[in-house]
């Protein structure tokens, strides 16, 4: 069994191959922050080039469902959708912070605390700690984060800890997806029969996206002078609002 699983949620995108341990076959990583949608497939089509397989070859897929950028987060997610649905593979979405604190899993008493880049002045977190999740992902203020990890102890600080200046403690710099963790979260999954609808499917936004409703438009000029005449080019209908869109791309 092989199956692709890739995370879209970063600045660092991640594909990978793996089988069905999750052991991981084959990896590529590509900048996708602004060309997601034109590079996507092109890296896959690359990928299944380079290890002489088709999609036909794929027994499932798994997604990385973020948090993240909510447009690296969406494509992603709409990408593993349709691939699973014109397959009729089975597919798992896997959180993002998950399969960043999978590889550093253990059972004892030390939290696991992946932490990936939000909003300006916030971070993405989660806790885990004797080997499964204690606290789900959340956002958080840099500074707060910091306190409170601070009185936590006994804390490693994964993912993107050098968003956190004025923590002082251990750390682990992930600068991708780690896809070993991806693939290992997916194919636990995977091999129990636990796979998600595609159509149900949805992403881990944590924060919602920050879009404004636009503006009314205001009522169109009336056209013609007090005597008839047609009005000047200046009074002419003016130009529709522009969507504002906020928040991480």
């Amino acid at each position: 069994m092989t199956f692709l699983a890739f995370d879209t949620s970063g600045e660092m995108c991640v594909l990978a191959l793996a089988d069905e341990d999750g052991t991981v076959k084959a990896v590529s990583v590509f900048e996708g922050r602004r060309t997601l949608s034109q590079r996507l497939m092109g890296e896959l089509d690359g990928l299944l080039t380079r290890s002489g397989l088709t999609l036909a070859d794929f027994t499932a897929f798994a997604v990385g469902l973020g948090p993240g950028s909510f447009t690296g987060v969406r494509v992603g997610v709409t990408t593993a959708k349709t691939l699973a649905q014109v397959t009729g593979k089975p597919l798992v979405g896997v959180g993002t912070l998950d399969a960043y604190a999978a590889p550093w899993l253990t059972h004892d008493d030390t939290a696991i605390v992946p932490v990936l880049p939000s909003r300006r002045g916030e971070v993405y977190a989660a806790v885990y700690q004797g080997g499964m999740s204690v606290e789900e992902p959340f956002a958080a203020p840099l500074e707060a984060l910091t306190v409170r990890l601070g009185e936590m102890g006994g804390v490693i600080v994964c993912g993107s800890p050098h968003l956190l200046p004025d923590w002082a403690g251990q750390s682990l710099t992930q600068p991708w997806t780690p896809p070993e963790g991806l693939a290992r979260i997916a194919a636990r999954r995977l091999q129990s029969g636990d796979t998600d609808d595609p159509l149900g499917l949805v992403p881990l936004y944590v924060v919602a996206p920050s879009i404004s409703t636009p503006k009314a438009r205001p009522p169109a000029p009336n056209n013609r002078g007090a005597r008839g005449e047609a009005a000047s080019p200046e009074l002419s209908s003016p130009t529709p609002p522009l969507l504002a869109a906020g928040g991480p791309p």
